[in-house]
């Protein structure tokens, strides 16, 4: 979490988002990342959150919902910061320039190392709109990659940023 908070500071910063938002945003996106399946399922009973089915047998996909929901109810976030968790897994598109700095963040903090990961980290912080459809591309294939099918948020947000660059050939976007 450290490592994500730190990173998401340093691309608040670069882009001229709030940088205590996004730390608040960073250390709070994970808030329940550690919770057994059948407790993420009796948060989002709790907190009355709907699931798919996809979601419903993927852990990692309820923790950014129950994580979001339970940032509200334990420490009173707003909409801005419950969004940027909620969608720090999936991403979406028209993502917030905060929702797409803890989505990057969490993606290229320091620890993380794999394959096409410096790229991806010089990339964030040239146009994030092109960080992010690199990012959720790389995430689309491993997905891919493991024999699973893509969440369908994902698919939709990658081939946003993908159209959205495709249509400002040659400008940065920040």
């Amino acid at each position: 979490m450290q490592g994500c908070e730190e990173e998401a500071v340093r691309l608040a910063l670069r882009y001229g988002s709030d940088p205590a938002e996004a730390a608040e945003a960073a250390i709070l996106h994970d808030i329940t990342k550690k919770l057994s399946h059948p407790e993420q399922l009796e948060m989002c009973r709790h907190y009355g959150l709907a699931n798919d089915a996809i979601e419903l047998q993927s852990p990692a996909l309820m923790h950014a919902k129950t994580g979001a929901a339970f940032s509200r109810d334990l420490f009173g976030v707003p909409d801005r910061i419950y969004d940027a968790i909620l969608y720090h897994t999936t991403g979406r598109p028209k993502m917030t320039l905060l929702e797409k700095i803890i989505y990057l963040a969490d993606f290229i903090e320091p620890t993380r190392d794999f394959p096409g990961v410096e790229p991806l980290r010089e990339l964030c912080y040239k146009d994030i709109n092109q960080g992010m459809e690199l990012g959720l591309r790389m995430s689309l294939e491993h997905i891919r990659s493991g024999g699973e099918e893509p969440y369908i948020t994902t698919r939709k947000a990658q081939e946003y940023y993908e159209k959205l660059i495709a249509e400002n050939k040659g400008e940065t976007l920040c």
